[in-house]
């Protein structure tokens, strides 16, 4: 399987895909790796110990996910996983709601499960995925499979997985700020892109977008070949947070882990990648925001997320138990370690880069059309100014992605 090249950027030449908006979109600046202090906290050791997320868990979710056959909007798949997942939290003692809108002709349906703590706060912690699976698997290399809906596995089912396990050990965690599981829909359907995340921001009131601490979103975590990229637009404190976390963890190459052994090359922050996502509309509002995600699914495809991405190959078989728990483990040493609340390094991210979401705007898919002179899809350029270097490279942005 291709891997990127030692140097941190990929081999060939990325190309940024835009449907409906066309920016010019600055990324990065300097950004400090954990390879540069070699060294874990010993703070965080003392935490590592008690981590409990179990992997096979969180994979054999995966294979019931998509045993329930397609999850699209409306579907029976898509409510008889509402129906299973809500019984299983209000089981666990969360409170779990929904939401519906209709947004480009789909009705979706959003849920959200909340612990509170037993503090007195409102401070929450967010953790996101979606949870439907696409319509259709049009960028398989069969012709006469691409009007088939994608089995969705790694995309989407990781992420929420790795939710669903992380939501068993929450409650014993004793928190001094409630969690919020967001389990959105309609992320991924036809050329309409994170509708369930933009109807749920949309909506957020001012007090509950100071109340959010962070939004971590999760989203094709499974890979078996999983390498974890650093995803623009985010929040720096949060990425600088999560390679923290790695290093602990021993995810990180060029350092050791809490176990004394070397980390392995899984946390990859040296490779900037522009993705849209369902972070973008939390961002957009101020609240700190990360996206954890693996950009290459299957070997390396011009203009896509690789092989597997988006078509019929997206299989439980695709996905590991050893990937999931990596994740899950980042997230719950981060929960438990206070690590996503309080955070002193907010960047204030410029106009430009905020227009960026306004992915499903009408007015500015026309302003795209004319300056382009085409229609539907977009290649433009973005640049990352990479620590050092100042190499201006082309990004790959993700239009479900």
């Amino acid at each position: 399987m291709h891997r990127l090249s030692p140097s941190g950027k990929h081999p060939q030449k990325l190309v940024c895909l835009l449907m409906s908006v066309t920016l010019l979109m600055t990324l990065g600046g300097s950004f400090a790796t954990a390879e540069q202090s070699h060294t874990s906290s010993p703070d965080l050791c003392e935490q590592v110990g008690q981590l409990a997320f179990d992997g096979n868990k969180a994979n054999a979710s995966i294979t019931w996910q998509v045993d329930l056959g397609p999850r699209t909007p409306g579907s029976e798949g898509s409510a008889a996983f509402r129906e299973n997942v809500t019984t299983d939290l209000k089981n666990a003692g969360w409170e779990v709601t929904t939401s519906n809108h209709i947004s480009h002709g789909l009705n979706l349906t959003n849920v959200f499960a909340r612990w509170n703590s037993t503090s007195n706060t409102t401070e929450q912690v967010v953790l996101s995925a979606h949870y439907d699976s696409r319509s259709h698997a049009d960028r398989d290399l069969n012709e006469s499979n691409r009007s088939l809906p994608v089995p969705g596995a790694n995309d989407a089912a990781s992420g929420v997985a790795v939710l669903l396990e992380l939501a068993n050990h929450i409650p014993q965690m004793n928190l001094g700020y409630d969690v919020v599981i967001f389990l959105n829909d309609a992320e991924d359907q036809g050329d309409n892109y994170t509708l369930g995340a933009e109807a749920w921001a949309d909506n957020l009131s001012e007090a509950e977008i100071a109340a959010t601490q962070a939004f971590i979103l999760l989203d094709m975590i499974g890979d078996a070949d999983l390498q974890l990229h650093n995803i623009n637009p985010g929040n720096e404190t949060l990425k600088s947070t999560v390679v923290e976390l790695g290093t602990a963890l021993g995810l990180v190459e060029g350092t050791t882990g809490c176990n004394g052994v070397a980390g392995l090359d899984i946390i990859r922050y040296d490779v900037a990648v522009g993705v849209l996502d369902d972070h973008v509309h939390p961002h957009r509002l101020g609240i700190p925001s990360i996206d954890l995600m693996d950009t290459r699914y299957g070997d390396a495809k011009s203009m896509t997320f690789g092989t597997y991405w988006h078509t019929m190959e997206d299989t439980p078989d695709k996905v590991s138990a050893e990937s999931l728990s990596a994740v899950g483990r980042i997230v719950e040493l981060g929960l438990r370690s206070n690590a996503f609340v309080n955070l002193d390094d907010v960047p204030i991210e410029t106009q430009e880069n905020n227009s960026l979401l306004s992915v499903n705007d009408e007015e500015k898919e026309d302003e795209a059309q004319e300056s382009q002179g085409v229609s539907g899809l977009f290649v433009i350029a973005g640049m990352s100014l990479l620590t050092t270097i100042g190499l201006i490279i082309y990004v790959e942005l993700k239009l479900k992605h």
